[in-house]
């Protein structure tokens, strides 16, 4: 839902993408809706009538994921019993991988032989198993980062990469936060058997300079509790619903006045600033160097050499 340019072309690619059998790596910060996406590639698709499992990635270690994948057979290992894996339960159907960039290595290994050759071995089985399952993968940082942190083998990559599609994140898309708003009022009305008409003026201008780091997750999660507190009298939600941090956090402004030495000469104030605001973005994204640099219009190796300079490493 939106009428921003970036997720209005996310919804166009996932639409076509919906008719084909191609392999997709969704991107998109933790909250945007990469999973929906996923549902909407499945359920609007050629595979509509076939079974959808989502399996997050970083939620198990690598031995528990294996066979969660794959199956097990009684005798692979102490304890094993005859089970079928993900891949069977969804065969002829569409398997998402979410946040495939915090699975083992040696696993995306075996992940990108069995999709290179249509089957799969269960642990400790010796029966090859055919199999046709399409692969929605997620990730929560872009792809090609994830490859150079070796954190995504380049070959798998490649092989998933048919069709990408990058969610943006709410601080992106800050224009569609209106309706959104009114999308979710409307929701927990139903749900909660309430009569809300609308968010204030107030609080939608405050929205609009909040950060959303929890992006529209974040946003949801605010208007649902909202609506917890507000008194059945009551139809607007107002400032006074919502938490604090709405308003700290938009009145977090970097005081440059008080915490840079004026004394000193123009260079030494302006290396102070730039020193300062810096350390911010970087702490505001997470430590992840390409998105402060975005956040900052500059590039990459630019922010490298700051960091080094600065020494505002992590």
């Amino acid at each position: 839902m939106g009428n921003s340019v970036e997720i209005k072309k996310a919804i166009d690619i996932a639409r076509k993408s919906s008719k084909t059998k191609s392999s997709v790596i969704i991107y998109g910060e933790t909250g945007t809706g990469k999973e929906l996406i996923a549902q909407s590639i499945h359920y609007g698709g050629v595979r509509a009538d076939k079974p959808f499992i989502a399996q997050n990635c970083a939620a198990l270690p690598e031995t528990l994921l294996e066979g969660i994948l794959f199956g097990t057979m009684k005798g692979g290992f102490t304890g094993a019993i005859d089970r079928p894996g993900l891949f069977e339960q969804v065969n002829g159907g569409t398997l998402l991988l979410d946040e495939i960039n915090s699975m083992d290595l040696s696993l995306q290994a075996k992940l990108l032989r069995t999709l290179q050759e249509g089957y799969i071995r269960r642990i400790g089985g010796l029966k090859d198993i055919p199999i046709d399952v399409r692969i929605i993968a997620t990730t929560n940082e872009k792809p090609l980062e994830a490859v150079e942190r070796g954190k995504l083998r380049k070959d798998l990559y490649y092989r998933l990469n048919i069709i990408s599609i990058e969610v943006p994140a709410l601080r992106d898309r800050i224009d569609d936060i209106k309706l959104l708003c009114d999308f979710f009022v409307k929701k927990y009305n139903k749900e909660m058997d309430k009569d809300i008409w609308m968010i204030s003026e107030e609080v939608i201008a405050l929205f609009r300079k909040y950060n959303w780091v929890g992006n529209i997750r974040e946003l949801e999660n605010m208007i649902e509790g909202a609506m917890n507190y507000i008194s059945d009298d009551e139809h607007i939600l107002r400032k006074i619903h919502f938490p604090r941090e709405i308003e700290i956090k938009n009145n977090e402004k970097i005081d440059l006045y008080n915490e840079v030495n004026m004394d000193g000469g123009l260079p030494e104030i302006v290396s102070d600033i730039e020193k300062i605001i810096i350390s911010r973005k970087l702490k505001e994204s997470n430590y992840n160097i390409s998105k402060a640099a975005r956040n900052m219009k500059i590039s990459r190796q630019t922010l490298q050499y700051k960091m080094k300079k600065y020494n505002t490493e992590e």
